[in-house]
């Protein structure tokens, strides 16, 4: 007769081993999962959606399938749901974003003003909780980033039997002096998955290392900083094995919580908030000496690794 691992019940598997400063950590078996209604025993996954619906998730150990209706009979237009909402409404909202920097640029009429500054201010608008999230797209852009950037330097150049100096016009010297000085002091490595990895997947492998990183009375507050109420991390802690655990178990309420929104750097950016720089900064050498974990130079489009 089948047995589960020593601390684990039978119908679930050891996900990390017991250590000094950490209890066995468990989670239930493929074809089970155990969520917020069933904390206490793992159940059996769905086999199929209900007549009129249709599946868009499987199973998780930590989520049953997830099925949604079907629109006037046809199961296609689940998916043309999904493109809309995936592909066409954040590319009308990065138009709309694009318009609006420009518009508030300070350029007045000069269009290579506009174009320069227009990139610089929506790199800043991206936001540090997205940018590990958007690395794929940094990748892809980049060469095309570097070959617009170069005819523009090229087309700013004065004939060299004139001066030999870049002259530029009063108005666009006086819109590029500002985001000159701040690129500088915004530019920063970012920690990206290894070979295109999944961001958060890769992110939550670690999660039951940070316990150990993290000093224990800070978890609540880094927990408060990432948006999980008091009452959410009440309800986490008396349902976990041991204090080893509640770290973990709050994690994943975060991340089932924010969904893809669940960055590196959102974790990061708390830390540093909290003024808790020292465990921020062996997270990150955590996640890089691991090489799940790379950094990409920000402005060149490169990922590097740092081991």
């Amino acid at each position: 007769m089948a047995t589960a691992p020593a601390g684990c019940h039978l119908n679930e598997e050891e996900r990390s081993p017991c250590t000094t400063t950490s209890n066995t950590a468990c989670q239930c078996k493929p074809g089970t999962f155990r969520n917020d209604n069933s904390a206490e025993m793992c159940r059996k996954c769905s086999t199929g959606c209900p007549r009129g619906m249709v599946k868009v998730k499987d199973c998780t150990p930590w989520s049953d399938i997830e099925c949604v209706h079907k629109e006037s009979g046809n199961g296609h237009n689940v998916w043309v749901i999904l493109v809309v909402t995936l592909v066409v409404v954040p590319l009308l909202l990065v138009a709309v974003l694009i318009v609006c920097c420009c518009i508030g640029s300070g350029c007045g009429g000069d269009p290579k003003c506009m174009d320069r500054v227009c990139f610089w201010r929506l790199g800043l608008l991206r936001g540090p909780g997205a940018e590990d999230n958007a690395h794929n797209e940094i990748l892809s852009n980049a060469d095309s980033l570097s070959t617009f950037v170069s005819e523009q330097q090229m087309e700013s150049q004065e004939p060299a039997d004139l001066t030999g100096v870049t002259v530029q016009s009063p108005g666009e010297a006086q819109c590029l002096l500002g985001p000159a000085e701040a690129e500088g002091s915004q530019r920063r490595r970012l920690l990206v998955p290894a070979n295109g990895a999944d961001p958060t997947e890769t992110l939550m492998l670690f999660f039951d290392k940070f316990a150990n990183i993290v000093p224990f009375d800070s978890w609540d507050q880094l927990m408060r900083q990432l948006d999980l109420t008091k009452n959410e991390i009440d309800v986490v802690r008396a349902g976990t094995a041991g204090p080893g655990d509640a770290l973990y178990a709050m994690l994943m309420k975060w991340v089932n919580k924010t969904g893809r929104n669940a960055s590196i750097h959102t974790l990061l950016d708390a830390l540093e908030r909290m003024e808790e720089r020292h465990a921020k900064e062996k997270i990150q050498d955590l996640l890089v000496d691991s090489g799940k974990f790379i950094y990409l130079e920000d402005g060149t489009g490169s990922a590097v690794s740092l081991e």
